[in-house]
């Protein structure tokens, strides 16, 4: 299973890729990790390690084929960064970009870090999360954790645990790209509360200590502030070994209202014109 089957220089989308927003337009999770892959494909470089990736969102790009555009940026001794645009045809729907730096080693010294392992990756966890899929948790379930969004829709701590479908058909997800993907469910967890997701993000910041090891990765919310239909979100992105880096998201009030999860985008209320986002979504 796979978001995009790879045809030329073109990603056509595959069912899979398909957004809750609406069925017409691709997801965050896909368009994440089809530009995290085109960066590092064409930027990647031995003894240099990923450290950073940035997407920013300018329009959700509809159900069509996307193309990916990269720009070196600096070739250093320590340090490279590339960018790369997200493309159907003219329009311009994200860019991207990567900082990857040579690894040395931690200074002296001891530095405060939460205590504890709370998204321990349990074999019973293991046995419940679907392959591909997402095992959703918080706070206020009555179990922590089932494989049944709609049943986490409350005012509790959001975090999951992600079993990812490829991004390109027949080539497995790098770590890199895995992180991208996690990392862009950031507003999905820190925007959700009793009445759905109210907020959809127009960008995305991912922060890596290292690469993730395992194939399934989590997340976990830690903060959302938000003022006048404007917000910010941050969680933390775990592996099965434990923290691997910080994601952190910009987001609007959305025009359509909040996703209900366990409803279809037909089914949503029309707020005020005022939360309309400058984010165009298809226009």
């Amino acid at each position: 299973m796979a978001y995009f089957e790879h045809r030329g220089d073109q990603f056509h989308p595959l069912p899979f890729s398909q957004s809750q927003w609406s069925p017409d337009s691709i997801n965050g999770q896909a368009l994440a990790g089809l530009a995290a892959h085109a960066v590092e494909s064409a930027w990647a470089e031995p003894g240099y390690r990923s450290a950073k990736f940035v997407l920013d969102i300018f329009r959700q790009p509809t159900y069509a084929p996307l193309q990916t555009e990269i720009t070196p940026v600096r070739e250093g001794r320590s340090i490279r960064i590339a960018d790369v645009l997200v493309r159907q045809g003219e329009r311009i729907v994200a860019r991207a970009s990567m900082v990857a730096i040579r690894p040395s080693r931690d200074p002296s010294g001891t530095r405060w870090q939460p205590a504890g392992d709370s998204m321990t990756f349990t074999d019973s966890l293991a046995a419940q999360l679907p392959k591909p899929g997402v095992l959703w948790g918080s706070d206020e379930h009555p179990d922590r954790w089932s494989s049944s969004m709609p049943e986490h829709q409350n005012t509790g701590r959001k975090r999951l645990w992600f079993d990812q479908p490829q991004v390109i058909t027949d080539l497995e997800n790098t770590p890199f790209v895995r992180a991208a993907m996690v990392g862009e469910l950031t507003n999905t967890l820190t925007s959700w509360s009793d009445r759905g997701i109210g907020f959809i993000n127009h960008d995305v910041t991912i922060l890596l200590a290292r690469l993730p090891i395992s194939p399934v990765v989590g997340i976990e919310a830690d903060n959302h502030i938000s003022s006048d239909g404007i917000a910010t979100g941050s969680a933390t992105m775990w592996d099965t070994q434990g923290r691997f880096g910080i994601s952190m998201v910009g987001s609007v009030a959305h025009t359509a209202g909040s996703l209900d999860s366990a409803s279809r985008p037909e089914q949503w209320t029309e707020t005020g014109r005022a939360y309309q986002p400058i984010f165009d979504s298809a226009q």
